[in-house]
């Protein structure tokens, strides 16, 4: 083979390695990863509190039954915490509050929403 033929096949070569293929700048996207993550956690933390609020407002009304109202938002003021705290940890790095804080936060809200009244109905049916 000539020097010529030789001299290409290092420059095409070249051409493919690795070096080249990678990306020219460190952050190709508009934002960094982490500002992404800290807008996702807070997007996820929204839409948790919107589904809670949502949840709430279905099955608190409508359960005259003080206990079984206790114990529905018992469980749920505990579920929020837990899944509040799981998005803090995986988006933010950090989270606030443990199984004693979180149980008794939990009993405090569940109590003290309990003793609201329920809503009469308001449907236009007999």
């Amino acid at each position: 083979m000539s020097e010529i033929a030789i001299l290409r096949q290092e420059c095409h070569s070249d051409y493919l390695s690795e070096r080249n293929l990678d990306s020219q700048s460190p952050h190709p996207l508009l934002f960094s990863e982490k500002t992404m993550l800290y807008a996702l956690g807070i997007v996820v933390t929204w839409a948790i509190m919107v589904g809670f609020a949502f949840i709430l407002s279905r099955s608190v009304p409508s359960m005259p039954n003080r206990v079984y109202r206790f114990m529905l938002l018992f469980v749920l003021f505990l579920l929020f915490s837990f899944a509040l705290n799981y998005v803090n940890v995986w988006a933010f790095g950090y989270h606030k509050i443990g199984w004693a804080v979180a149980s008794i936060g939990a009993l405090l809200l569940a109590t003290f929403t309990t003793f609201f009244p329920p809503e009469p109905n308001k449907s236009n049916r007999p």
